[in-house]
């Protein structure tokens, strides 16, 4: 798989030759950008807990807690295990602030952004996971007050569906099935005029700007959840996660 590269909006995007809309890094000064292959990991020195993250343990039960740690694998890796309660889990979104401030993405016309994120997922069925861009929210999966662009699968079940939501209003379109213990790949790009969904590479979805369901008025921060839906502890690996935004 070649890297080209390409300019867009005064940045230089290094990109997959084979598949083009996998961007892997870009430089320019309105670039703002998060990569990470989990081989390091910042934390607090007492909780352990992520310190570039807000952090929301969810805990339904007794016992103790869930968790997001490094794991031993060949290139890296994020683990996220959780209690073993239905609906206990971890919540995650980039900035870490006393306010819980941290949103940084807007979706506007023009400024495209590349999300991309490759996991595995113990008990594909019985657990949920989203992961994308949204709003400010502890509780995602339960529903997002003002919207995201994401990939989304409820706790019952294994079909995951791309999500574009403004307030209220939400697009949602299937997009595949996540298998146990596989991985698969999700990622979008947003052009600065349609959102294209990608699942293991194929291209599954797409929603134009003007679409009631995008939400291009509102910040966004990269976002992350996983929960059980049984009385056991579940896991979800990530490979790596990026996200690429280009502002001016």
């Amino acid at each position: 798989m070649p890297i080209v590269t390409q300019e867009f909006r005064n940045a230089l995007v290094f990109r997959d030759d084979t598949y083009p809309h996998r961007w892997y890094d870009a430089i320019g000064a309105g670039v703002i950008k998060y990569t990470n292959h989990f081989v390091y990991w910042a934390v607090d020195d007492t909780t352990h807990d992520p310190t570039e993250w807000t952090n929301t343990i969810v805990e339904a039960g007794g016992g103790g807690d869930s968790t997001a740690n490094l794991t031993d694998l060949a290139g890296g890796a994020l683990l996220i295990t959780t209690d073993n309660q239905a609906a206990d889990g971890y919540s995650m979104q980039l900035g870490h602030a006393a306010t819980g401030a941290g949103e940084c993405v807007l979706l506007s016309a023009g400024h495209p952004c590349y999300f991309g994120i490759r996991f595995a997922i113990n008990d594909a069925d019985q657990t949920g996971f989203l992961a994308g861009m949204c709003t400010t929210d502890t509780a995602m999966l339960a529903g997002i007050a003002n919207g995201g662009v994401y990939f989304r699968k409820p706790n019952t079940g294994a079909v995951v569906s791309f999500v574009t939501e403004a307030a209220t209003v939400e697009g949602d379109t299937v997009v595949g099935t996540v298998l146990d213990d596989v991985y698969m790949t999700l990622e979008y790009l947003y052009d600065g005029a349609t959102v294209y969904a990608y699942v293991n590479g194929q291209l599954m979805a797409s929603t134009a700007r003007t679409d009631v369901s995008f939400p291009g008025a509102t910040e966004l921060r990269l976002s992350i959840e996983f929960l059980t839906n049984e009385a056991t502890a579940d896991t979800c690996t990530i490979d790596w996660v990026h996200f690429i935004h280009i502002r001016d």
